[in-house]
Parts: C-alpha cells; sequence; structure tokens
C-alpha cells in the first residue's frame, strides 16, 4: 500500500506499483486528501466538491492504467492536514484502513515530503506514528520514498517556469541513505509515465512534458525507499 497525501503524489513510485502488480501482488494507492484546492487555470475548475470530483476520476485513472486496485480516498480536505482535528481523523482513518487491508508493506513520505508540502509531511508522520507505536498488528515494513540529491542536482530541459521551480524546492536524500533500490523495466516505466498524464486538472500539456521529463531523470529507471528501522540493540552509551 502506497500512502500519500494529494492525487499525483504517487509519481515517484509508480513504477514500482505497476511492477509489483505485475508480479502477482495485491496493490493499492491510499490518498489522505480530496485534492479540493488545486485549482489551475488551464481546467476552469473551481476550488471545492467539483473539482474532489474530478481529481477522484483523474485517481481512479490513474490506478486502472498502472494494474492496481481502485484508490482508497479518505477524503480530506486539501492542504488542511496540520491542524490538530485533522491529524486526529487521519489518523483514525488511516488505522481503520490499515486494520482492513493488513498491508505487508507500506510506502510513503519521509521527513522532507517529497516537495516539503506540509500535507506531505504530515501524512508520512503520522503513518510512522502508526507504524511506531505498535498498537497496529496489521501492519509489516514501512518504507520511505525519496529521489535521490545526485540525481536532483542535474535539471532537465524543463518547458514551463512551474516545473523549474518545483525542481528547485525539492527536497532530495542523499543516495546513501536509500539502500532499497529497485529497477523498473521500460514497460513499467512507460505505463508509469502513461498513468501521470491521467492528471489533466492539474498539468496543462507543457507541464504533462515536464512531469515524464522528472520521471525519466529523478529516479531514472529506479524507484529509491529506505527502511523505518531502528538502531538494533540497546545500548547505553550515545557514542558506541
Amino acid at each position: 500500500m502506497a500512502v500519500f497525501a494529494h492525487p499525483d503524489d504517487e509519481i515517484d513510485v509508480s513504477p514500482l506499483l505497476t511492477k509489483l502488480a505485475l508480479q502477482g501482488h495485491k496493490v493499492y494507492l491510499t490518498i489522505a486528501t480530496n485534492g479540493d484546492m488545486g485549482v489551475r487555470d488551464h481546467a476552469k475548475i473551481p476550488a471545492g466538491d467539483s473539482l474532489a470530483r474530478v481529481r477522484a476520476r483523474e485517481t481512479e485513472c490513474t490506478c486502472k492504467t498502472l494494474g492496481i486496485n481502485p484508490p482508497i480516498m479518505l477524503g480530506l480536505g486539501d492542504g488542511k492536514l496540520t491542524n490538530r482535528n485533522a491529524l486526529s481523523i487521519l489518523r483514525k482513518r488511516l488505522d481503520s484502513i490499515i486494520t482492513i487491508y493488513k498491508p505487508d508493506i507500506v510506502i510513503t513520505w519521509g521527513a522532507e515530503g517529497g516537495s516539503g508540502h506540509p500535507d506531505h509531511r504530515m501524512v508520512g508522520a503520522v503513518v510512522t506514528e502508526i507504524f511506531q507505536s505498535g498498537q497496529s498488528s496489521h501492519f509489516g515494513k514501512l518504507f520511505y520514498t525519496a529521489i535521490p540529491t545526485e540525481h536532483w542536482r542535474d535539471e532537465p530541459p524543463y518547458k514551463s517556469e512551474i516545473s523549474m521551480d518545483y525542481h528547485r524546492g525539492y527536497k532530495s536524500v542523499e543516495k546513501k541513505y536509500l539502500p532499497i533500490r529497485i529497477w523498473c523495466s521500460e514497460q513499467e516505466n512507460k505505463i508509469a509515465r502513461d498513468a501521470m498524464r491521467c492528471n489533466t486538472s492539474q498539468y496543462p500539456p507543457e507541464e504533462l512534458d515536464d512531469n515524464e521529463l522528472w520521471m525519466r531523470n529523478m529516479n531514472k529507471d529506479t524507484v529509491y525507499l529506505r527502511p523505518y528501522t531502528n538502531a538494533g540493540y540497546i545500548s547505553d552509551d550515545i557514542f558506541k
């Protein structure tokens, strides 16, 4: 199960989701918010329920294209996960989903939250909270997705200023901290790029092309993850 904040957040791991589905695994995508504030001028869709419905359909398109199960939409407000009440609701809904589906593996954002969006950080933090509390017996392993810093330094020839700004503000992670490296075939990567293009309410054509450049140049042909781990030992000396 991949757990992210917004429809289209799954882009960096979507080749892996397809790969796992093709291998016969049950794969789910859980999205915390309804995306109702993601207004873009080219789409001419106002904020609110109408946009939320469009983004839900786009996420359904994404999952169908990837060959995974239909999305699990938690329906929280877009951009509103930083208040105490929303976090409480998010925790309860995520805990319920994890209890129902009992995922062997969960992939989410690390502390940096990809682009650094507060919703990204909050989703990753709440998933981590559930995992490390030990209160859920239905949770196997936890992994965080990230872009290697070594890949991020080289900026592809984006067409739009928005893509350039997004790239330059992204929070990357040094490759040595990303020990899980899963190569995905060109077929799997192409499926992932096709699925990305379901999100037409969020990206005009030139930005969809930029997203493809991102997918080809950031992870390249490999999805990078780091596992949640503890030290693996007990010590009374911080320097050991």
